[in-house]
């Protein structure tokens, strides 16, 4: 796997910064409130698992620009509006689901970084957000519309070299983690900052 020590080549390049960075509109819930407070819903896996996925985004993600764990985002804007709603829906989900494993195994190029692939063979993940997108459909983001199981490793790097160099030691270097999803985070969203809200543990465990 690939050493977690800071890589020499991870840095910043380009206009953004931790101050100016914005959201964009497909990243923004449809309630047609442009001061509407943000949530964020990721799984939640096991420490070890998350402790070696986020050991990869602080190697190789720009550090001033970082400001996050690794995580699997199922949902990116809910709104503060439908906040009761949803930590409802949530609940209710996560008493009647049991956990699973996954397999982050392979790396990726995207357009300003690079993301590992997390494979669900239980196809699991997948439902939880196909049944919570149904009864969300009418205030989700353009964005919060489909889902990839991932992580972002490196994003923000305009530099092709930086980006096409942690490909390539990736996929030389890193030998996949597993994990087990134990249940769901909310988090509210605060300036490109997560500040987490609540766990909610699979068959009602907390």
């Amino acid at each position: 796997m690939a050493n977690a020590q800071h890589a020499p080549y991870a840095q910043q390049s380009g206009p953004y910064t931790a101050q100016t960075y914005q959201r964009k509109d497909e990243h923004k819930a449809r309630t047609g409130n442009d001061h509407e407070e943000s949530y964020v819903l990721t799984l939640h896996t096991d420490e070890e698992h998350h402790k070696s996925m986020t050991a990869l985004r602080k190697r190789y993600f720009p550090p001033n620009l970082n400001k996050l764990d690794a995580h699997i985002a199922l949902f990116r804007a809910l709104p503060g509006s439908q906040l009761p709603r949803i930590t409802q829906d949530v609940t209710s989900l996560a008493a009647s689901q049991s956990p699973f494993s996954i397999n982050a195994n392979e790396a990726f190029r995207m357009r300003q970084g690079v993301g590992i692939q997390v494979v669900d063979q239980s196809g699991q993940a997948k439902s939880i957000f196909e049944k919570l997108k149904q009864q969300w459909k009418p205030f989700l983001s353009q964005q919060d519309h489909s889902f990839r199981a991932h992580y972002t490793v490196q994003n923000k790097v305009e530099n092709d070299e930086t980006v096409n160099r942690t490909l390539k030691e990736l996929e030389e270097q890193f030998q996949g983690s597993r994990g087990q999803v134990l249940g769901l985070t909310l988090y509210k969203y605060d300036r490109g900052h997560w500040k987490k809200e609540q766990d909610y543990s699979f068959g009602g465990r907390h």
